[in-house]
């Protein structure tokens, strides 16, 4: 039996018609290497690890910024139903103390120009967090079931600051 040169498959260049992909052959676009893989995964782990533990001052900043929300409503609050019970601050609706949708990082959250709104943060359930998801399962207006955010901040009145809470709704499934 002998070999002609024309039916050894190359190793560069295009594939043979008619011939089947390999099980790693991409139709688009490149094909990690595996170096390239691994260096990259290492990297990404290292960095999710050290933000973890607080190495980088930016990561710990940021439970300080005043935008952490509890997924829960206060216990005190438990049977308030459709009126969240985000007080004993002065509540404001969304056309107050709360961002517009439009606001392009913090939408539905406390206004903070620092000249009128600021944020309080750390002020909810025990001085950890900065707001909290509100659940009704029930009626609500024309929403069944839905769901507030209360987040806590500052409006100055007469040159006084007063805390206030914005209070935002997130979801709401119209009936």
């Amino acid at each position: 039996m002998s070999v002609k040169l024309e039916d050894i498959a190359s190793l560069h260049g295009p594939r043979p018609h008619g011939s089947a992909r390999r099980s790693d052959e991409r139709v688009h676009g490149q094909r990690w290497q595996r170096r390239s893989f691994l260096k990259a995964a290492t990297a990404t782990g290292a960095g999710i690890g050290l933000a973890a533990l607080g190495v980088f001052p930016a990561v710990r900043q940021a439970r300080a910024d005043g935008y952490s929300i509890v997924g829960s409503c206060p216990s005190y609050a438990a049977n308030h139903n459709c009126s969240p019970g985000c007080g004993p601050s002065a509540i404001c609706g969304s056309w107050n103390c709360c961002n517009p949708s439009t606001h392009r990082t913090y939408p539905g959250y406390h206004k903070n120009d620092g000249v009128t709104y600021k944020l309080r943060p750390n002020q909810c359930a025990g001085g950890i967090w900065d707001g909290w998801n509100w659940y009704y399962a029930g009626a609500c207006g024309a929403c069944w079931p839905v769901k507030f955010r209360c987040h806590d901040g500052y409006k100055k009145i007469n040159g006084s600051w007063v805390k206030t809470i914005c209070k935002w709704t997130i979801y709401c499934r119209v009936r």
